[in-house]
């Protein structure tokens, strides 16, 4: 529960050059940047800067997988959408949010055994993931023993996770930016130039 994850911004490169004003550029038109700047044999300072936030995880999400095996479909549909409903009822229950409840992928596969003639088919495996996102983190093992044992086969994949990772992620970046540009000022005070507009970023 108190594990901390740690978000940490790719390096930034920034690529600048004397006396121009500040500008992001897209991928595209770097390149083209990158060969003017070349030929005119302009300077360029090329710095790496980092930027990192720490994360408390405040949630837990969850696939889960509900599996059916018999000889008909139809009779598979009806028995997985009753094991659905059965753990769906459960979730909700638990205070967890009916927009936090997504119902993925649905296979359905024949089911092959082993016989003196070799493998033959017998019947359909019919089978539905349910992914959950719950903020009540103190709750999982609850949430878990409860949906094992209304018709889930199996846990597909578990996390602890940060609700708030994207902000997170977007002030590192921020933060990134700002160590490269520091880095260059420093470099070009040392190199007797001033620092002008940002070439690329990548």
């Amino acid at each position: 529960m108190n594990s901390i994850s740690k978000l940490a911004a790719p390096l930034k490169r920034i690529n600048a050059r004397k006396r121009l004003s500040p500008m992001v550029l897209l991928t595209g038109i770097v390149a083209t940047m990158l060969s003017t700047a070349s030929m005119a044999q302009q300077q360029l300072i090329h710095v790496q800067g980092t930027g990192a936030m720490s994360v408390t995880p405040n949630a837990y999400s969850v696939t889960f997988v509900i599996e059916e095996q018999g000889e008909t479909v139809g009779k598979l549909n009806t028995a997985l959408a009753s094991d659905l409903r059965s753990v769906v009822s459960f979730l909700l229950e638990q205070g967890i949010e009916r927009n936090d409840i997504q119902s993925m992928q649905v296979r359905l596969t024949p089911r092959y055994v082993n016989s003196p003639n070799g493998r033959v088919q017998e019947g359909f495996t019919l089978s539905r993931e349910i992914s959950v996102t719950d903020s009540n983190i103190e709750n999982y093992d609850k949430v878990l023993d409860g949906v094992l044992g209304r018709g889930v086969d199996r846990i597909q994949q578990f996390s602890f996770v940060s609700t708030t990772q994207t902000n997170a992620y977007q002030t590192a970046l921020v933060a990134a930016v700002k160590d490269a540009k520091a880095r260059a000022a420093l470099l070009a005070k040392e190199l007797g130039v001033e620092v002008g507009e940002v070439v690329a970023i990548s």
